[in-house]
C-alpha cells in the first residue's frame, strides 16, 4: 500500500483518518484475491456472512462484449460449480457505473440456493430441437 494511495484517499475525504484507510486496505487486501488471464482480470472479495463479491473486467479495460458462459466459468471458478451467483441490476440511487466491470455476488455454499431460477438442468447443444430456438455448439 502506497502513501500516494492513501494521501488520495485522504483527499476524496471518505475516511476520517490515515489510520481508517489503512486498516480498511489491510481488511481488503486479507479478503480478497485476484486472478488473470489473457482476457480478463477477476477479483474475489469475501464479505460478511459467507457472501462472495466477483469483480470481472478486461484485461484491456474496454468494454466486454459479453459471453454468458464465460461468466458461468467465472462463477465456477470462483465459488465451484455447484455454487450460485447473481448480477444485480440495482434501484439507480445504489448505480455503480464508473467502468467496465460487471459484479457477480454468491455463496461459495454448494447447498445454498437463490429462491428464484430454474428448477432443473436444461442443457441441449444439437442445432434446432424446438423450431425458432438455436445454440450454439460448446
Amino acid at each position: 500500500m502506497s502513501d500516494a494511495l492513501i494521501d488520495d484517499l485522504v483527499r476524496l475525504g471518505k475516511y476520517s483518518s490515515r489510520e481508517e484507510i489503512i486498516e480498511k486496505l489491510n481488511h481488503e487486501e486479507a479478503t480478497t484475491s485476484l486472478w488473470v488471464n489473457d482476457t480478463y482480470q477477476v477479483q474475489r472479495r469475501e464479505m460478511e456472512g459467507g457472501l462472495v463479491h466477483i469483480n470481472i473486467r478486461r484485461r484491456d479495460g474496454g468494454p466486454i462484449l459479453r459471453d454468458w458462459r464465460h461468466f458461468q466459468q467465472i462463477k465456477n471458478e470462483m465459488l465451484g460449480e455447484e455454487c450460485e451467483a447473481i448480477e444485480l441490476y440495482p434501484a439507480e440511487s445504489r448505480k455503480v457505473d464508473a467502468s467496465n466491470k460487471y459484479h457477480l455476488w454468491g455463496y461459495a455454499d454448494p447447498s445454498w440456493r437463490f429462491p428464484i431460477g430454474m428448477e432443473t438442468r436444461q442443457v441441449d447443444y444439437t442445432d434446432g430441437n424446438v423450431p425458432g430456438t438455436r445454440q450454439r455448439p460448446l
